[in-house]
């Protein structure tokens, strides 16, 4: 009688092979059981360390008033396009120079952790929805999330680096991208310049590993995997772009 092996691997040997072999990474998750632990780690990391960055960017003079310079340039617009009145912009301003750090806390904490969420949840649906109708693989939805956050631990990575970078080059622009060295003076409200902020080399990097991941659950060539990767990965840029979701 013929016998399916099951292959197990621990999550630590996925996060290192993530980084060394991302193919073994992969090995065996599709047709393990469910392993929560898989995404809620990375998950968890990201929480974490986005609130400890949002305390000391806070504490920090000199990138607080980055923040606020930014929020000031993006009312002013509003002003001009007539989407604001002058005293209601003045008025915000007014309660942002009284506001302390716990409430900063608060407003800075909460989207950002929102956006996690849509990142890991979203991120998995539209693997899911990508590889069924593209790729026809029928892995469920949770798979997916599992493989998002298997991949994930390059972004935790990534958001390390860009995070000593920021406080490293006292800069709240700095990021391991491209608009590191193309522009001069980096413009937020500039959709170009967020463009190539966005093209960070751990953003490509991950999208390689989630292509890999792709391939690896449908059995389909790597190329193809990391074709489809890609190509939502495109999507993304375009819809957080527009909706002044990246810096």
């Amino acid at each position: 009688m013929d016998t399916q092996e099951t292959v197990t691997v621990s999550m630590g040997d996925r996060m290192l092979n993530v980084f060394s072999s991302p193919s073994e990474a992969f090995t065996g998750l599709k047709d393990s059981p469910s392993q929560a632990t898989l995404w809620l780690i990375p998950f968890s990391l990201f929480v974490v360390i986005t609130v400890l960055f949002t305390y000391l960017l806070f504490a920090n003079d000199t990138l607080k008033t980055q923040i606020f310079d930014i929020q000031a340039r993006a009312m002013d617009q509003q002003v001009r396009d007539g989407a604001m009145s002058q005293a209601q912009a003045d008025r915000i301003r007014d309660q942002m120079e009284g506001t302390g750090i716990g409430m900063f806390m608060v407003f800075g904490s909460l989207p950002a952790i929102f956006f996690i969420c849509m990142y890991f949840f979203g991120g998995g649906l539209f693997l899911w929805l990508a590889s069924k109708v593209i790729l026809k693989d029928a892995a469920g939805y949770m798979k997916y999330v599992e493989l998002y956050g298997v991949a994930s631990w390059v972004g935790v990575l990534g958001f390390l680096v860009s995070v000593l970078m920021i406080f490293g080059m006292g800069s709240i622009f700095a990021s391991p991208s491209a608009a590191l060295t193309i522009f001069s003076e980096y413009d937020p409200l500039n959709k170009m310049h967020r463009l190539f902020s966005a093209m960070n080399i751990f953003s490509i990097w991950q999208a390689s590993v989630i292509g890999i991941g792709l391939s690896k659950f449908s059995g389909k060539s790597v190329g193809m995997g990391i074709g489809v990767a890609f190509g939502l990965w495109i999507v993304w840029l375009a819809i957080a772009i527009q909706l002044g979701l990246v810096r």
